[in-house]
């Protein structure tokens, strides 16, 4: 059984290695301001051909919560209640969410109710451009 799971994961990852993930978001949201992520979120990863999903990390039923902090500043939520505060900056048409110690993340809309989060290593500045999560929103 454990061997099929690390066939699984290599499955998923050379599936995601190779997808191109959107970078630019859309148009129509704006980036830098904190309305358009509020409300609840599940969390999960790209959907597309040849991708393999499991269930979301965090679904609508313990949903995170984001929060507006003011025009330029977003509080996270975790389903299990801790909160991190982020300050939002809009960068290359995407939103940068650095909090005051840790990764930042990058948030890039697909649409109003959709945007992908790359995290960005702290110690070489790279986004995880590969292995992004899926914010999609709760109803």
């Amino acid at each position: 059984m454990k061997k099929w799971g690390i066939v699984v994961g290599l499955v998923v990852f050379a599936s995601t290695a190779h997808a191109q993930f959107p970078r630019k978001g859309a148009d129509n949201i704006p980036n830098g301001v904190a309305a358009p992520f509020v409300g609840k979120w599940s969390i999960g990863f790209p959907e597309g051909e040849g991708m393999i999903n499991g269930k979301p990390v965090v679904d609508c039923e313990r949903p995170v919560e984001l929060k507006a902090a003011g025009q330029g500043g977003l509080i996270f939520r975790s389903s299990e209640g801790r909160e991190i505060s982020f300050e939002l900056n809009a960068f290359e048409g995407r939103t940068t969410w650095m909090p005051e110690q840790g990764a930042s993340i990058l948030a890039v809309w697909t649409e109003p109710d959709a945007f992908f989060s790359y995290t960005v290593d702290p110690m070489t500045g790279r986004a995880g451009w590969n292995d992004p999560r899926v914010f999609r929103r709760c109803r």
